[in-house]
């Protein structure tokens, strides 16, 4: 009686561990199956992202993104869904979103494309399609037509360039102004 009890517990524990190991192995399979869904150009991709830096200058960026893929090679952040946060060491604010983002790490150049918005601390609404920051200039510009809304203005024009430093803002060509009436 003994020994069919045993050779019964012993064929349990066999077919425990057979599947067991089966199960682990297609866990391995699957591990690897999800790895590959970046591609090999892809260091990492991250949802739901809040990148900060500070420059020597005492201004702060603040980058939101859906989703953020780092490219280490290119030195390049690429987002989805973007918001950003720009405060110039003068203490001022804008808030630039857009549907794509590219931001190289090492220069701090920012690219935005796809319904891109400017929105100012002062109120000032800027709409455009792509738009580029150079950190090095402190120069926001574009090709793209534009629209400048406040309270007092709206001009629409082709290309733009913002110095941010001196605070100057030129429309580069077909513009058209309105001056709203003070209410």
């Amino acid at each position: 009686m003994k020994k069919p009890v045993l050779v019964t517990v012993a064929l349990i524990l066999v077919a425990v561990f057979a599947i067991l190991l089966f199960l682990w192995e297609q866990g391995k399979e699957a591990g690897k199956k999800i790895l590959k869904v970046l591609p090999d150009h892809v260091d990492m991709q991250v949802r739901d992202v809040l990148y900060t830096d500070v420059s020597a200058d005492g201004s702060k960026w603040e980058i939101r993104a859906k989703t953020v893929t780092f490219v280490r090679k290119e030195n390049l952040a690429l987002f989805d869904q973007v918001i950003v946060k720009m405060n110039p060491s003068d203490g001022r604010t804008f808030i630039m979103t857009g549907e794509k983002g590219r931001f190289w790490t090492v220069t701090k150049d920012l690219d935005v494309t796809g319904d891109v918005v400017i929105i100012s601390d002062k109120g000032d609404r800027i709409t455009m399609d792509v738009l580029r920051y150079s950190d090095r200039d402190k120069i926001l510009s574009t090709d793209s037509d534009v629209t400048l809304d406040n309270d007092t203005t709206r001009l629409k024009g082709k290309g733009m360039r913002i110095d941010i430093n001196k605070r100057h803002v030129l429309i580069m060509s077909h513009v058209n102004a309105i001056i709203k009436a003070k209410k």
